[in-house]
This record gives C-alpha cells, sequence and structure tokens, in this order.
C-alpha cells in the first residue's frame, strides 16, 4: 500500500495557510534583498512581516543581523533579547546577542549572557571568540596584530624555494669558496673560536649565496654557538641546496624545535627518517615535537623506538622521561630517568628532570626528598669545588650590587610573569645594577618587555659552563640568582663552579637545588606552618611573598556564586594533568561522594587520551560521568571566564596549585588545600593564608572532605567571600610587587654585607631585618 500526498492549490488552501505562504514570499524577497545589500528594502520587508506576526523568530534574528551589519547595534540588542525568549537553546542567537551587547558597550550585561548562555549548552569556538573580546575590550585586535608582527620579526624566514631579497641581491656572485677559506672556517670552528668563525661564514654566504658548504658552516657555527634562531636560516638553505644531507636537517629540525616551531621540526625529522628509518636522533627529536603539541601517544611511541634503535644513548631515555612526565605518568618517568642515569651517570639534564619528577610522588618522604637533591650535588656540585676561584669583588656594603638573574623561562612563561613587575622596580633601584642571563633561545613580546628593564642582557644559551662562568666573573656580578631550580635550561652545573660571591635561588622551583654553592634560598613567610628549613641546604630569606601574582589587565569580572541559581554545588580544578594523580582523584571522589548533588569541572586537558584516563579514573571511584565537565586547553580568556561555572577548587597533592590557585582566586573561587610537609605541597596552604583564607586549609585527609562538606553547605558564606575577594587579593603582599620588591632590595643588601664582613650565610626575615634598625633608633630616642 502506497501513500499518496496532495499539495492543496491555491482554490484549496484556507486563510491560515494562505497567510502563512504570503509570509513565506515576502520573508523570501527579504532574503534576497539583504544578501544582494539592498538593506533598507529588506529592512522594510522584515518589518512588514513583523506588523503581521512579531513573534517570527527568523525576521526578529535576520533584522538584529541587518542592524549589526548597517552599524546599528543598539537597535539590534532588543530585537535579539526578544528572539531569545522564543528559542532560548539557540546558540547561534546567544553568541549574536553577546556580540551585540559588546558593541553596545555592554560589557557586564555581556558577560552575564555568556554565563546564561553556557547553562544553555552554548560552547565551541564562537563563544571562546567572544570570551577572548570582552577580555580586551579595548583594543584586542590590535594586541593581536601587534604581536603577530612582533613574532614575524623574530621568526625564520620560510624556506620555500624562493630567494629572499639578500639573496636577490647577490645571485649574480657566482662560484665557489676555495679550499683555504673551507679550512680556515674549519680550524677556527675545531678551535672553539666559534665568533670568528661565523663572522668568516657569513662573508663566505654573501660571496656564495648559493654554496651548500658556504650555508652549512654558518648554520652549524650558530647552532654550534647555541644562537638556534639564526641558525634556521642558513640550515634550511642548506637542505634546501644538498636535500641528502641528514646531518644538516638534524640541526634545522632541532633548532626549529628550540624556536618552539613543533610543526616544522615535525616535517623535517619524519624527512629525515623517510631516508633513514633507523636514525634515532630523529625520533628522539620527533617525540619532543610531538609531545609540546599534546600528542603525546605519539611522542612515546617515537621516543621508545629512538631507545630501541639506541639503547645506551641516555639521552633517549632522558627524553622519554620529559614527554612521560608531560603526560602525567609520574612513576614511569621517574623510572625512564634512573635508566637515562645508568646510562650516562653524570647526564645533569636526567638528573635535574628526576628530582622534578620526585616532588610529584606522594609517598616520598621530605628526608628522602632532601637526600635525592643532595645526591645531585655529590655526584655535579662536588667535583666543582676544586675549580672554585678566589673573587676579587670589592667588599664594600654600600657599593652599588651587581646582581645577575640567570633563567631559561624568559618569554610567555609563569617565571617571567612573576619576575616582570618585580623586575621593572628593582630596575629603578639606585643601589642595584641588574644584569640578566637567558640560557634559552627562544623570545616573544615578554621577552622584549623585560629586555626593555634591564639593558644589560645576555643570551648565554650557547656558552659552556667554563665560558660562562668567566662570563659572570668578567661582568662583577656580587649576587647571582637562579631562576630555574631543577627545570628546564638551569646552569646549576655553573652555579657550582661558584662564579659569584653570594649566589641564591628564587621563584623557579619549590625545592632546595641542593646545591650547597648556593647560598640562599628565597620564600614566602609563613608563621602559620612550622619551619622547614632543614629540607634545604641553602639558608632561607623570608620574604612577605616570594613573588607577585600581578592578574591579567583583560580579567572577565567576577560572577555571583553559580551554586545559587544551578541550584548544586561545583567543586573545580585547573591544575596541570601532571599533578593529577590517583590519589589525587580518590579524594576528591570522596568529597563528591559526600556532597551528592555536586559536580566537577576540570580544565586545562591536553588531550582526548588524559579526558578518557580521567574520565576512567572517576569511574572506578564510582563517580559517574553525567557529574563530569572535562574541558580542553584553553586561551588565558578562556580558561579565566571558565571559573563563572565554579564555587570552590579543590587542590591537587602533593604538587599543590600554585599560579592556577591565585587566577581562581582573583576570579573569586577560594581553592580547598590539604597542607603537605614540603615546599610544593605547602603552595596552596600559603596562598590561602597571605589572603587570609587559613580556614580553608585542611591538615589531613579527613578534614578535607569535612571542610569541603561544610563549604557545600554554605552558600552564603562562599557568594559573600566570592564577592569581596578582589579585594581581599589588593590588599594581600602576593599581589603587591612593591612590596616584594622593596623586601626583595633590602635581602639582597643584607646577604651583601654579610659577606662583606666574611659572615656565613643565614637564614633570616625581612621583615625582622626591617624592624631591627626601628627598635635600634627607638632606643636610641630614648637614652638620648
Amino acid at each position: 500500500m502506497s501513500i499518496s500526498l496532495q499539495v492543496p492549490d491555491a482554490t484549496t488552501l484556507t486563510p491560515e495557510q494562505q497567510f502563512e505562504q504570503d509570509i513565506a514570499t515576502v520573508m523570501q524577497s527579504a532574503l534576497e534583498n539583504h544578501h544582494a545589500g539592498n538593506h533598507a528594502d529588506a529592512e522594510a520587508l522584515y518589518r512588514a512581516i513583523l506588523d503581521h506576526k512579531p513573534d517570527h523568530a527568523d525576521v526578529l534574528y535576520n533584522l538584529a543581523v541587518l542592524f549589526i551589519q548597517t552599524q546599528r547595534p543598539d537597535d539590534a540588542v532588543p530585537l535579539f533579547e526578544s528572539v531569545l525568549g522564543l528559542r532560548p537553546d539557540n546558540g547561534q542567537y546567544w553568541v549574536s546577542y553577546i556580540d551585540a551587547l559588546a558593541r553596545t558597550n555592554q560589557t557586564q550585561a555581556a558577560w552575564f549572557a555568556v554565563e546564561m548562555a553556557q547553562q544553555r549548552g552554548a560552547r565551541g569556538p564562537a563563544m571562546d571568540g567572544l570570551i577572548e573580546r570582552l577580555s580586551h575590550p579595548n583594543g584586542y585586535a590590535a594586541a593581536v596584530l601587534a604581536e603577530a608582527s612582533q613574532l614575524a620579526r623574530l621568526a625564520p624566514k620560510t624556506v620555500d624555494g624562493s630567494a629572499d631579497d639578500a639573496s636577490q641581491s647577490t645571485a649574480g656572485k657566482r662560484g665557489n669558496p676555495t679550499p683555504q677559506d673551507l679550512n680556515q672556517f674549519a680550524s677556527l670552528y675545531n678551535k672553539g673560536r666559534h665568533e670568528e668563525a661565523i663572522k668568516l661564514a657569513r662573508v663566505l654566504v654573501e660571496r656564495y649565496p648559493h654554496h651548500v658548504g658556504a650555508q652549512r658552516s654558518l648554520g652549524l657555527a650558530l647552532y654550534s654557538h647555541g644562537r638556534f634562531v639564526e641558525a634556521i636560516e642558513p640550515l634550511g638553505r642548506t637542505v634546501e641546496l644538498e636535500p641528502a644531507d641528514q646531518h644538516s636537517r638534524m640541526l634545522f629540525a632541532s633548532a626549529l624545535q628550540v624556536h618552539g616551531d613543533n610543526v616544522g621540526a615535525e616535517r623535517q625529522c619524519r624527512l629525515v627518517i623517510a631516508r633513514d628509518p633507523n636514525h634515532a636522533e630523529a625520533h628522539r627529536v620527533l617525540g619532543v615535537s610531538l609531545s609540546a603539541m599534546r600528542r603525546h601517544a605519539e611522542a612515546i611511541e617515537a621516543c621508545e623506538r629512538a631507545i630501541e634503535l639506541a639503547p645506551k644513548n641516555g639521552d633517549m631515555h632522558g627524553a622519554l622521561g620529559v614527554v612521560l612526565m608531560d603526560d602525567g605518568q609520574i612513576a614511569r618517568a621517574e623510572g625512564t630517568f634512573r635508566k637515562a642515569l645508568e646510562c650516562n651517570p653524570i647526564d645533569f639534564i636526567s638528573h635535574s628532570n628526576l628530582l622534578f619528577c620526585l616532588t610529584h610522588r606522594t609517598d616520598l618522604t621530605p628526608v628522602a626528598l632532601f637526600d635525592e637533591h643532595r645526591e645531585f650535588d655529590r655526584r655535579h656540585g662536588d667535583p666543582a669545588r676544586r675549580l672554585w676561584r678566589a673573587h676579587e669583588n670589592a667588599k664594600d656594603p654600600h657599593k652599588t650590587l651587581r646582581v645577575g638573574l640567570v633563567s631559561g623561562d624568559l618569554f610567555r612563561h609563569a617565571v617571567a610573569s612573576f619576575l616582570e613587575p618585580v623586575l621593572a622596580l628593582l630596575a629603578k633601584d639606585p643601589g642595584i645594577e641588574i644584569h640578566v642571563y637567558s640560557t634559552h633561545a627562544r623570545e616573544d613580546s615578554t621577552t622584549q618587555r623585560l629586555r626593555g628593564h634591564a639593558p644589560r642582557w645576555n643570551v648565554v644559551s650557547g656558552l659552556s659552563d667554563d665560558a660562562f662562568v668567566e662570563k659572570v666573573r668578567a661582568d662583577g656580578i656580587d649576587i647571582l640568582i637562579d631562576l630555574s631550580g631543577h627545570t628546564g635550561r638551569n646552569r646549576l652545573r655553573a652555579f657550582a663552579r661558584k662564579p659569584a660571591p653570594v649566589q641564591a635561588s628564587w621563584i623557579g622551583y619549590p625545592q632546595t637545588t641542593g646545591v650547597s654553592a648556593i647560598d640562599y634560598y628565597f620564600a614566602n613567610r609563613t608563621p602559620h606552618f612550622s619551619p622547614i628549613d632543614d629540607q634545604f641546604v641553602e639558608k632561607i630569606a623570608y620574604l612577605p611573598a616570594a613573588a607577585p601574582f600581578l592578574p591579567d589587565a583583560n580579567s572577565p569580572p567576577v560572577n555571583l556564586l553559580p551554586a545559587l541559581h544551578k541550584g548544586y554545588v561545583t567543586f573545580g580544578s585547573f591544575n596541570r594533568v601532571s599533578k593529577l594523580r590517583r590519589e589525587v582523584i580518590a579524594l576528591w571522589a570522596r568529597v563528591l561522594h559526600a556532597v551528592p548533588d555536586s559536580k566537577m569541572l576540570m580544565g586545562a586537558m591536553p588531550d582526548d587520551s588524559a579526558v578518557a584516563e580521567l574520565g576512567k579514573w572517576f569511574a572506578e571511584e564510582g563517580i559517574a560521568a553525567d557529574r563530569l565537565s572535562l574541558l580542553k586547553r584553553s586561551n588565558v580568556s578562556v580558561y579565566l571566564q571558565q571559573h563563572h561555572q565554579v564555587d570552590l577548587c579543590l587542590d591537587t597533592f602533593p604538587y599543590a596549585g600554585g599560579t592556577t590557585t591565585l587566577h581562581a582566586l582573583w576570579m573569586g573561587v577560594p581553592t580547598l588545600t590539604l597542607l603537605g610537609d614540603t615546599m610544593p605541597g605547602r603552595a596552596g596552604g600559603t596562598l590561602m593564608s597571605q589572603v587570609g583564607l587559613e580556614s580553608f586549609i585542611a591538615r589531613d585527609a579527613d578534614e578535607f572532605v569535612a571542610k569541603g562538606v561544610a563549604y557545600a553547605s554554605d552558600l552564603n558564606a562562599l557568594a559573600a567571600l566570592r564577592t569581596g575577594m578582589r579585594e581581599r587579593c589588593s590588599e594581600s603582599a602576593r599581589f603587591r610587587p612593591d612590596v616584594i620588591a622593596a623586601s626583595m632590595s633590602h635581602a639582597l643588601r643584607h646577604m651583601w654585607q654579610r659577606w662583606c664582613a666574611g659572615l656565613p650565610a643565614e637564614s633570616f626575615d625581612t621583615e625582622l631585618l626591617a624592624a631591627a634598625p626601628a627598635a635600634a633608633n627607638s632606643a636610641a630616642t630614648t637614652q638620648g
């Protein structure tokens, strides 16, 4: 049996059908005029429809869009509000409405609309773009263009087979360099006279731009001298001229990877592997590049292939360890780093990485962790003692201090964000002369800002330890400060040589360096906690806050407590995945079970595999998937706005949150933290105490759960706290660079005066130092 469908002709239409057909005819004409740019005619037709059918959602929307296109956003806003009243679950309508609010400078209303849209399920790139735009109301586009221009200036030229202006101008200079030219270069290079070798190679490239030997010489000399960014162009030209040059292509890939061009590095590594599938170094660099792009499964496979090809090469094991750490596989990473040290016991990079890895273990006692750091000094510091030399610095306690800062993170990085506001103030201190030593070739707009505060800027990424030590001594540095600890690109082996009379560690690593040649460690004042000086080989210089935090100038506003309108509490976490251990998830699950209607939002998920793994862990703890929101890594504005959905953050352990906790505080969200017995484990407690929220510090797991239940049950208290959080933060030393810079200056002078007096390093608190002269003055006044 078939069913026939008869469409009625005009003579059989009901009045209602005729009306709808007329509306459709007018709508079609309106759309045609709209698409053709006949805005006045389209508007007239849309209004004609609305005169007869004022609740026509599509017409309301189209007319609002027309108003936006004709620069009339104020007229568009009420139309978008009307259409959302009709279709509140349409994500596109929300996006357009928020855009209109932004165009009319109704920023607060726009932020509120974002939150409402997200409650309706609106997600995706369009919404993320709006959040970014709302976070940069005064020139977001200009800022993006400026950054793009800066990156373009710093980036290597594309190797696409076409000649650039310089090569065009020399295209007529044919011929080849003489054997004497190349022999002279080889002699300079082999003797380590890199600057002279580079100068000669540049001359050869200028004279013979199409000669592969000239390009190769320049690329090799620059690469060997640590000038990786500059090496990219000649190395690219080399492999263009001679595609079979595997060695130059590997240097090219490595330089690209160091510069942050992981896509380019991957391409070059795969070209090497295509010619030689058993090229271990190509698989290693490929793995590191893939890991940087968050393609962890592929990265692990590439590094395991490198180990298979070169099982006794510690570098291959070390690279796999780094990839595993990035993927949160702490136990496997530790074993891999130890294997790297078996292959090469003096591999200080893998040894540093091992120590950083160990700070994430939940079962390692403070004593054991301290001993592991002391082993680093026994292996790498003790042999350096024979190289110590007397310092020739003038022992003048009142001299202008030459202070050297050593870091490999002087670009868009958390360390740079903490350093910059203090550096800007110390640079104006008449008693201090700042010298910066950058141990990484990477630079960006953050680097340029930092350079503006420190004209004595030195890129030392290509210097050997010997050369770096001589540089520091030649510069007459009085106090040399490490900003890396056991993180990437550190120069702790050089610090072990004691190039400066006074040495300290600051910001980069929340634990002892273990290096006995380093005298001091700058730490947060923590009067509420028991001292942990015995976990450091360095003496502790206590500041009101170890480093300042300046919130993003374009941070979204703080919203009302979401639980008040959602009807349930949302816990949150934005910590990196390497901090998320099974024990952490198990404790969080206890909180979720104890607050039955609650949910959990987690941001900064690197990839689908991390999402799947965490979902599995929660499921094994009895937490269903519908109680979880696992969000992918996003830009800063979107990440900050995600706090609009969170009532209370839960901290990780034994490595507590730092920057993420500060961001949460600024967005009005406190963090419930479990106090550990090491400095990394105390980070959350320190931050909460610095803003007067000691009640959010739990001493054990049971108290953590109990406090989670208590705060989830007192929404009024959380709501009040959220409203006043930014004022609370602004009054804290942690958010006051001026307070920290003044304390830092005072601490540096005290350290120097002790050295001038021949006194050993000692722990001290800058607050007590400041109080001592005041007390002395008061006593003198009384006696007078």
